[in-house]
């Protein structure tokens, strides 16, 4: 289970312990169908219905609106599908809305300036309007959400969860083998989907320059291809630049804690992120990390500390980096050290105290300690 759904679980339950009835509304039903199982456990109903079609979609509108008020909803928090359903929440007359901002903007994610009507951002105003609080998942992205439409005293941050102790405890034994791995190579990994968000192409074009002084390296894209496009544009430049043989899509996993902990170095060329759990899981096994200076990684990273930032599509930044890492024992060993401090505050039961306490609060309720 991983740390998002993990996180959930976790927010049911004690959601459950303090006597709530608990309801989760998916779009779909999960890959692993087991997903659910444990949900069902902890006395969650499980409701599935379709995503919006747009921001302002009147079938979801009056679909969330019906189980709102079929349920007598007291507490509706949502995430990335936000305007419509809280639109029918506040039709429905619940008595506490709560956005979960999980990105940033995708304004900063393609780095262009609204424009024109856009600049009013009609949808996300309408959302921190009728919203009670918005828990930005980290603070530029909530300073981001302010400067854009306002609503400051709304917004607090709330860090992205992480299930630390998977990836802390990890064991490596074997995971080379099954990967096909050697013993000498030096192995350069990354997570997340084949989308160009996550800055694949960035990787190829730096990883290129990297085996010029660091032949045995060999790189590992660890997640779903998401864009059959993006993906031949990615195996195009390994075409290009000859890479045929260094380069490892190992698509969907489920030991990615097994991968890090085998792996020696880690990097993340997103040209935009929120707040990056794959970044903090790979930080939880000690591994170095390059990280884009972008969103809320420096939140995470303090450049020359725990890690380095390099300068977002900047594929010969990167590339320097992490050979400044690979080359230097002790800065490579000095990452790997403090790579694994502060993060406690990633932590899932962390996060789950936090969010109970503003439901709490927002219901009138003495928040817990």
């Amino acid at each position: 289970m991983t740390s998002k759904w993990l996180s959930y679980l976790m927010l049911i339950k004690k959601c459950h312990e303090n006597g709530w009835t608990n309801w989760l509304v998916l779009s779909k039903k999960p890959d692993d169908a087991s997903l659910v199982q444990p949900f069902i456990e902890a006395g969650c109903k499980i409701v599935y219905q379709p995503r919006s079609k747009g921001n302002f979609d009147l079938a979801s509108i009056y679909r969330n609106y019906k189980l709102l008020k079929k349920v007598k909803c007291d507490v509706f928090h949502c995430y990335n599908d936000h305007t419509s359903p809280l639109i029918a929440a506040k039709l429905a007359n619940v008595k506490i809305r709560i956005w979960s901002k999980l990105a940033m903007s995708s304004y900063y994610e393609k780095g262009t300036i609204p424009r024109g009507l856009q600049r009013l951002m009609l949808s996300t105003w309408i959302t921190c309007l009728i919203s009670n609080r918005i828990l930005a998942i980290a603070d530029i992205a909530g300073k981001e959400l302010s400067e854009q439409v306002g609503f400051k005293n709304k917004i607090v941050t709330v860090y992205t969860p992480v299930s630390l102790a998977r990836f802390i405890y990890a064991d490596r034994t074997g995971v080379r083998n099954r990967l096909e791995l050697e013993a000498s190579d030096i192995v350069i990994t990354t997570v997340g989907h084949c989308v160009p968000v996550k800055g694949w192409d960035i990787a190829i074009e730096a990883f290129a320059k990297v085996c010029k002084k660091i032949p045995q390296a060999k790189l590992l894209f660890v997640g779903a291809k998401k864009s059959s496009l993006y993906s031949q544009e990615l195996f195009t430049k390994i075409t290009e630049y000859n890479l045929g043989n260094k380069v490892i899509f190992t698509g969907i996993r489920h030991d990615i804690p097994e991968i890090l902990s085998a792996s020696d170095l880690f990097i993340l060329p997103s040209r935009s992120e929120g707040m990056p759990a794959a970044l903090i899981e790979a930080m939880a096994t000690g591994l170095p990390c390059v990280a884009t200076r972008s969103g809320g990684i420096s939140e995470v990273i303090e450049h020359g500390q725990n890690g380095l930032l390099f300068d977002r599509e900047n594929a010969d930044d990167l590339a320097e980096k992490i050979i400044s890492i690979m080359l230097n024992p002790d800065l490579n060993s000095q990452f790997s050290q403090m790579a694994k401090q502060d993060l406690q505050k990633y932590e899932i039961s962390t996060y789950v105290n936090i969010v109970i306490n503003h439901y709490e609060d927002l219901l009138g309720n003495t928040p817990k300690k």
